[in-house]
């Protein structure tokens, strides 16, 4: 492949190849075709040779250090890395690489320094070594868990790089769909602009330009200064802390947080800052309560087995075995769950108070060479500690002895175990009904065990008794948000009024979306948006950012607005509203009628109904209505199916579903039988991406 002498030069200057190693262009080509060719040694040998003629070459030594970290020779890409520094201590792709090299062998926060050692270099044009670095600290800052410095890599490297490199939208992309992320962790960060008619204005302007251009250091020592020099003036915190946060300071970045929520702020800004900083802050740490395994001597294992298989108070747990360990005397005879009462015959219409609950886990271990038989109970040192003690006890009866061991196994946040709880319903119950069981349940663990529960961020009170507190009075307006940011389902919103009720917390405000610029709009927002008085197009835009940001309770009320429009405007399509509500509404008796809705309208425009169908076969298949699925496939198979798309489209849902065999290689899928029967399918959730091996890849390849 030719080398285009007009792109940037290998060196890392910023000049283009043609005005700076020209004479190297044959050269860097061949080595180029080597490489296209799967000759990674050959290219790395003739390099050498090169090298040999000029050692101290910047665009070999560039070239020379990526062939070693794609060849994952590590050791010998550091020592090349070492040379290009000691020779060229100014250049931009010498500090890249070893921001590479730290991010594929230690971690991304570590790579940060040399990154930003990179960018303070550059003067105008990036080298590609300093985009690949970019984007490659951004991942490992991701993989290790450190998102707010992640977003902060992955949004520069999607600013700067071309238009067809998507990588970085990519990640963030699953970053937003990431179960159970908070909605305040999926915001851009925006810098607040400098305050009117300040005297430091040009210093405050000077760190936001250095920070456009990703040196978020050199932009964190200005603001830090300009701190120390005017007060903490609540933009200039504000920023300080930003830049922290992206260059992987936590602690400082949730101080800084905490600082600004306490200034002369405005309220939302403040209690959306502590809430962000509760989130993050690694310095808080909620009391918590004990995991405990419980360990008894068996007297009698046959007749102990006989019991835990016939007792209703316990069920059989069927152990994994991918997660079993090769020596099968270390595995547990057999395993189990300890409910707290029977499971009733069935779960219709069963009272919510009378639904039995999980309270251990039980594992039973035959002889051993070096230990006697023994039962196991993984439970939580909580209020019914003593009563589960009692409840095994009773079923084992002298079957087991005394306490052996008691070992702490983990320990769990007090608040946020409030908001679970481990059910096991009849499996009769109907889904409706469950879904009723579960809103009722969630909503007593809010308005009564969370309110209840003490956090640290209110100084290790609970929400309940910090109301009254002035000094706590925006670190509870931020817990309260962080609960309410969570919500899935416009049928909750109820449930947060009774919420700030409870509280004594004052209602926020409607907002007005005349004049405001909804792409800066916060997400958390938007259940205060009156959607009523934007335009068509605004929101259907709007729409596709609450998708974007995977925040699903925004994505229903957007969606909603528009699709109950009596009339949109000419260009403004209401489908992607239909999609969205089809697929994010819990309720399956909703979601058909959102369906059939959207193939009334799909009709009165004279367009095909195909894709609603396919919508109500996965809906079908998920709830497991066998009639449905078989009457939705008959009207595929004698309306739709010559449209392009859907016989391949239907084909790999039912194949997925587990209700019809894949083809075999290269075979042509055959035209869905309407005769199979169904079965209920959920689909993968996205995740962000894993190493895959014992080292990370030193190429940044999501």
């Amino acid at each position: 492949m030719a080398i285009d002498p007009y792109s940037p030069c290998p060196c890392g200057s910023g000049k283009k190849l043609k005005f700076c190693c020209s004479d190297l262009a044959t050269e860097i080509e061949k080595v180029q075709q080597m490489v296209d060719g799967e000759q990674p040694h050959a290219a790395l040998k003739h390099v050498e040779q090169l090298l040999k003629k000029q050692p101290n070459r910047e665009s070999l030594l560039d070239l020379y250090i990526s062939l070693q970290l794609a060849m994952h020779d590590l050791d010998a890409a550091r020592e090349t890395i070492q040379v290009f520094l000691a020779a060229h201590p100014n250049n931009a792709s010498a500090h890249a690489q070893a921001a590479l090299l730290a991010a594929s062998t230690e971690t991304g926060t570590k790579a940060i320094g040399p990154l930003q050692d990179a960018l303070e270099q550059l003067t105008d044009d990036m080298p590609l070594r300093v985009l690949e670095a970019i984007g490659a600290v951004g991942q490992a800052l991701l993989m290790e868990g450190e998102l707010i410095a992640a977003r902060g890599h992955l949004l520069l490297y999607a600013t700067i790089a071309p238009k067809q490199d998507n990588r970085a939208v990519e990640l963030l992309l699953r970053m937003n769909l990431q179960a159970g992320l908070p909605l305040l962790m999926r915001e851009y960060l925006l810098l607040n602009d400098c305050p009117e008619g300040v005297e430091w204005k040009s210093q405050f302007e000077e760190a936001t330009k250095q920070s456009s251009r990703g040196m978020w250091r050199r932009a964190e020592a200005m603001l830090a200064k300009l701190r120390e020099e005017v007060g903490p003036v609540p933009e200039v915190v504000f920023n300080l802390a930003v830049m922290r946060g992206w260059i992987g300071q936590s602690k400082a970045f949730a101080a800084g947080l905490h600082e600004y929520s306490q200034l002369d702020a405005p309220l939302d800004n403040s209690i959306e800052a502590e809430a962000l900083a509760q989130l993050v802050d690694p310095e808080l740490s909620d009391p918590t309560l004990d995991t405990v395994k419980l360990a008894y001597p068996v007297n009698d294992i046959e007749k102990l087995a006989e019991i835990l298989s016939t007792d209703k108070r316990v069920e059989n747990y069927p152990l994994d075995p991918q997660h079993q360990e090769e020596d099968e005397a270390t595995r547990p005879r057999s395993a189990h769950i300890l409910l707290d009462r029977e499971t009733p015959s069935t779960g219709v219409d069963l009272p919510r108070d009378q639904i039995p609950s999980v309270v251990a886990f039980l594992s039973l271990y035959g002889k051993r060479t070096d230990r006697d038989a023994r039962l196991e109970m993984t439970t939580d040192r909580d209020s019914q500690f003593d009563e589960v003690q009692s409840l095994l006890a009773n079923i084992a009866g002298e079957t087991i002895g005394q306490l052996l061991e008691d070992e702490v196994m983990a320990q769990k946040s007090i608040s946020e175990e409030a908001l679970s709880w481990r059910w096991r319903l009849p499996d009769d119950t109907p889904i409706a009904y469950r879904q009723e069981l579960l809103a009722e349940q969630r909503r007593d663990a809010i308005l009564n065990r969370w309110t209840a529960a003490p956090r640290a961020a209110l100084n290790g009170k609970s929400p309940q008794d910090a109301v009254g507190d002035a000094s706590l009075r925006i670190p509870l307006l931020a817990s309260a948000l962080i609960i309410e940011q969570a919500a899935a389902n416009p049928d909750e919103l109820p449930l947060f009024v009774d919420l700030r009720a409870k509280l004594q917390i004052a209602e926020p405000e409607k907002i007005d979306p005349t004049g405001l610029n909804l792409e800066l709009l916060p997400i958390v927002r938007v259940p205060r948006l009156d959607l009523s008085k934007v335009e068509d197009k605004p929101l259907a835009q709007f729409l596709d950012r609450t998708v974007l940001m995977g925040a699903n309770l925004a994505t229903l009320l957007v969606a909603q607005e528009l699709i109950n429009r009596p009339q949109l405007e000419e260009g403004v399509d209401p489908t992607p509203g239909y999609r969205q509500l089809i697929r994010l509404e819990t309720s399956h008796e909703q979601a058909f009628s959102w369906a059939a809705k959207a193939r009334t309208w799909s009709q009165q425009h004279g367009q095909s109904v195909a894709e609603w169908v396919l919508m109500e076969i996965e809906l079908s298949i998920q709830h497991g209505i066998a009639e449905k699925i078989q009457q939705l496939l008959v009207e595929i198979r004698n309306n739709h199916l010559e449209e392009p798309g859907v016989a391949e489209a239907t084909h790999r849902m039912l194949t997925e579903a587990g209700l019809l065999a894949a083809p075999p290689a290269g075979g042509t899928p055959a035209a869905p039988p309407a005769e199979e029967s169904g079965r209920i399918w959920t689909p993968d959730s996205a995740s962000t991406p894993e190493p895959t091996g014992s080292e990370k890849s030193p190429i940044w390849t999501p």
